[in-house]
């Protein structure tokens, strides 16, 4: 099979990705040129007054876009208020501010060019200019992010690190995002200006790790003035500058301070004193040379910028449109693949149609979105992107829209000529057995690791009573209901889909979790709310035990950040069964219909 990759479709056209915008387009520096053409002097005022009120607010900005696209991407998520807010996350409760700046700049913005530019552009905006502002260096923002729809504040609580991680951990995070170790110690050079709250530190100062006494590579002198600010019976709410030489400065003293043993949080110390050889020579390099440090800052914020930005408006107003409309359109793409590969044959209105398929009937839906965005491709650059690739895509923002994680999706793809009804006859059942399951998983290459990790898409999205009704009544000819299915969902679900009902009646997988993408699933097979057989099989069954399936759901059920890890790896490899590249199939010009 050719290999195929993220440029691979590109042929002789410029950047598809710059071209299409229904689809996840590379970031444009003049994004607004013609649709908001003062856009940054707007934001360049809007910044410079906040900071002659208080120097201390280009820091919090700065910080703002961190957070932000950290969770979910640079989404500007961390803006929205709510119960799942990401503002009351640990890492960001009582710290993160500024956001009444956000609003003055979001308002003047508007006045200009009213529904034009996004807040998670604001946010990227701020931040350069926050820097800019205090003496540090400038780049061309890259533009054309669009604006999440849900926070995620047990994502905060996973993804942002924190000034009493390991070394390895914080590595890790940054590493999960797409950053490096130069990434790491470069944009943590930010703490070059800004301040920090005694609790963020304390810790430090008189009882470390639990050792008794303070922290041994904080110097002296630092030490006994940071006592008196942090006294041991004080609320930590007293605050101190990031660095104290050179406070409201964008300079590279930060370093020269980690050298000093004067790095103020357990996190920016450890640069430099937690054996990592790596972190260690850049610390030295940047105390240096801070033209070094200058250069590789902009080019990490430049790539921070870019960590999972949400584009492509027509899935992003499908949803809007229908908050279930996700789920319909990650499902598109799984009952794609597993029928022939991921060749968009679901999608053709031919006599042998998938769509008329048993597990597709009136069940498999999002073909009017696809249809749009399809047209909006075409619009932009003809006979180009593949009706496979926009399934593709669609799926993975449809993911990223609903508070998942993302990831590169892998272009190139061509579409089938024809479909294969039969074929999608053998799509993994609601009704199957856990081998059954797996066992049609390993005819496409994916693994039980994949089943698992595949499966827990259903913490997003509704299903009819048909699809699980048989474990209500009579499961299976004992006269009795499912005896794994939890009580009072059962009886929930036995007023929701009567046996004299006609099975249409929808409710959601995830009941406590309904639209958020998250691990919710996995902890509802453990406490037996697993809604289709074909779920709870994955942790009550024997053989859940034997294939391994109940570990993983254990596993994922206490670990979100390895779901989503493992999810995102499990798409890929879905995304790479047996597609159509080179000369093979076609680029429909019409997804419904092969061309003529």
């Amino acid at each position: 099979m050719t290999r195929f990759n993220e440029y691979n479709c590109l042929f002789f056209v410029i950047n598809l990705f710059m071209l299409c915008s229904a689809v996840r387009s590379d970031l444009n520096a003049d994004f607004y040129k013609q649709t908001c053409p003062d856009l940054l002097k707007i934001v360049r005022k809007e910044v410079k007054d906040a900071l002659k009120i208080e120097m201390r607010m280009a820091a919090s900005l700065l910080r703002l876009h961190f957070v932000d696209c950290f969770v979910n991407g640079c989404d500007a998520s961390i803006l929205l208020d709510g119960s799942n807010s990401e503002k009351f996350a640990t890492p960001n409760l009582n710290s993160v501010r500024g956001f009444q700046v956000v609003d003055a700049v979001k308002s003047a913005v508007e006045s200009a060019c009213s529904g034009v530019v996004s807040c998670a552009d604001i946010l990227a905006l701020i931040a350069r200019d926050s820097v800019l502002l205090s003496g540090g260096p400038t780049w061309k923002v890259l533009l054309g992010r669009r604006d999440g729809l849900v926070p995620n504040q047990r994502g905060a609580n996973l993804a942002i690190p924190s000034q009493y991680d390991t070394l390895d951990t914080i590595i890790s995070k940054f590493a999960n995002v797409g950053l490096n170790v130069t990434d790491v110690v470069s944009l943590s050079g930010a703490h070059t200006i800004g301040q920090a709250r005694c609790a963020t530190f304390s810790k430090r100062l008189w009882n470390f790790f639990n050792t008794g006494g303070p922290d041994s590579t904080m110097e002296n002198d630092m030490l006994s003035d940071l006592r008196h600010v942090c006294p041991v019976n004080g609320d930590g709410n007293e605050i101190t500058a990031l660095d104290r030489n050179s406070n409201d400065l964008f300079d590279n003293h930060y370093y020269q301070n980690l050298l000093d043993g004067k790095g103020l949080l357990h996190s920016d110390q450890i640069l430099f004193n937690g054996g990592d050889d790596e972190t260690k020579s850049a610390v030295d390099n940047y105390r240096r040379k801070p033209k070094l440090f200058f250069d590789d800052f902009i080019k990490s914020m430049i790539k921070m910028g870019n960590i999972g930005p949400v584009t492509g408006s027509k899935v992003q107003s499908a949803i809007k449109t229908e908050m279930r409309m996700a789920a319909s359109l990650l499902r598109l793409h799984f009952h794609d693949c597993f029928v022939n590969g991921c060749d968009a044959s679901l999608l053709l209105d031919v006599t042998d149609s998938e769509k008329a398929a048993a597990p597709n009937l009136n069940s498999a839906r999002g073909f009017e979105v696809v249809d749009r965005i399809k047209s909006s491709v075409e619009s932009a650059c003809s006979g180009v992107v593949s009706c496979a690739d926009i399934l593709a895509i669609a799926a993975r923002d449809s993911v990223v829209l609903s508070g998942g994680t993302s990831w590169k999706v892998l272009l190139g793809r061509r579409d089938g000529l024809v479909a294969n009804q039969t074929g999608a006859n053998r799509l993994p059942s609601p009704f199957d057995t856990l081998d059954v399951i797996i066992s049609k998983f390993a005819t496409v290459g994916l693994d039980v690791k994949d089943v698992v990790s595949l499966s827990g898409g259903h913490t997003i999205g509704l299903a009819k009573c048909s699809t699980f009704s048989n474990r209500l009544f009579n499961f299976s000819g004992t006269g009795s209901p499912d005896s794994t299915l939890e009580r009072s969902m059962l009886t929930d679900l036995q007023n929701l889909c009567p046996l004299t009902g006609d099975g249409s009646n929808t409710t959601p997988f995830d009941r406590n979790s309904t639209d958020l993408f998250d691990n919710h699933y996995f902890q509802n097979l453990i406490n037996g709310k697993g809604l289709l057989g074909s779920d709870q099989i994955l942790f009550s069954s024997d053989a859940a035990v034997t294939t391994n399936t109940k570990s993983l759901v254990q596993s994922y059920s206490s670990n979100s950040r390895l779901f989503l890890s493992d999810f995102a790896d499990s798409m890929v490899k879905m995304g790479n069964i047996s597609p159509l590249t080179g000369s093979a199939g076609e680029i429909r010009k019409n997804c419904r219909l092969v061309n003529s």
